[in-house]
């Protein structure tokens, strides 16, 4: 009998602690960053910029564009480092990484 207990308690032992593990990646929790669409409607959304050696990329809506291309009618007409420069009838919309800026 002490055997069958014995055995029953290291069976079912990791099951009693086990816990829910959290996404280290996932955005964190009343940032609102997973669910807000861009600031302006119907403005792309950046999601990444690429500089170096070649033509500065930048992200939008999952395409990658370079400066001069056009996206949903906006022309591209700049990119930094953390933002890219759009224009549609002559008014010039800057899209950028994070919506506010981050301390370390």
């Amino acid at each position: 009998m002490a055997k069958w207990l014995t055995l029953l308690c290291c069976l079912l032992g990791p099951l009693a602690q086990a816990e829910v593990l959290q996404d280290p990646t996932a955005p964190l929790a009343g940032s609102g960053a997973a669910a807000s669409p861009s600031k302006g409607a119907g403005l792309p959304r950046l999601q990444s910029v690429i500089l170096g050696n070649g033509p500065a990329l930048a992200v939008l809506d999952g395409q990658s564009y370079r400066v001069g291309q056009r996206i949903d009618g906006f022309l591209l007409v700049g990119i930094s480092a953390d933002a890219v420069v759009l224009e549609k009838a002559g008014k010039r919309q800057t899209l950028t990484l994070f919506g506010s800026k981050i301390r370390m």
